[in-house]
């Protein structure tokens, strides 16, 4: 019988390539937070650039690059194996408010790094301002993520495990 590789539909949780990826992503986010003062301070003030804030905007920009690098190739992981369906009860609404949550993670994920690092290369003050703005909204997606992931704690349908399991 030959050996067969099940579809997107038969997946139970995530790879660990991926749940690795995830959690990777997650502290890469919250470094950049920590951060992300003292990238706008270095930004403000080109004339102390290098005397007061230029380590810090230093980390901020490795770590976006790093996040960027990280997105890409996760963004290659979920084109190779999917992702687990939602729950079979799961209302339609919240499976669309979901999927529409983690492309949004994709496009600000990819995009903040790519659009900070234009600011910093062009001095465009403008994309700066574009990239902070992304980081109020980025920071709204990450609640509702969080809020999304207690609701099914709440519910014990499972769905957290998926990012936990090895059960793939």
């Amino acid at each position: 019988m030959p050996h067969t590789v099940p579809g997107p539909a038969f997946i139970r949780a995530y790879r660990p390539s991926q749940i690795g990826m995830h959690w990777l992503i997650v502290g890469l986010v919250a470094m950049q937070f920590l951060t992300g003062q003292g990238m706008a301070a270095w930004f403000e003030a080109p004339q102390t650039r290098m005397e007061t804030t230029a380590g810090t905007a230093w980390v901020h920009g490795i770590i976006g690059t790093s996040i960027l690098i990280a997105m890409l190739y996760r963004l290659g992981l979920r084109r190779a194996f999917g992702a687990p369906p939602p729950p079979p009860n799961e209302p339609s609404i919240i499976q669309k408010v979901s999927r529409a949550n983690h492309y949004l993670f994709y496009i600000f994920l990819i995009g903040m790094p790519i659009a900070g690092l234009t600011a910093i290369l062009t001095g465009s003050e403008v994309v700066a301002e574009i990239h902070a703005w992304a980081a109020l909204i980025l920071l709204a997606l990450i609640a509702a993520h969080i809020l999304g992931a207690l609701w099914h704690l709440v519910k014990r349908d499972g769905v957290v495990s998926r990012m936990t399991s090895r059960d793939y």
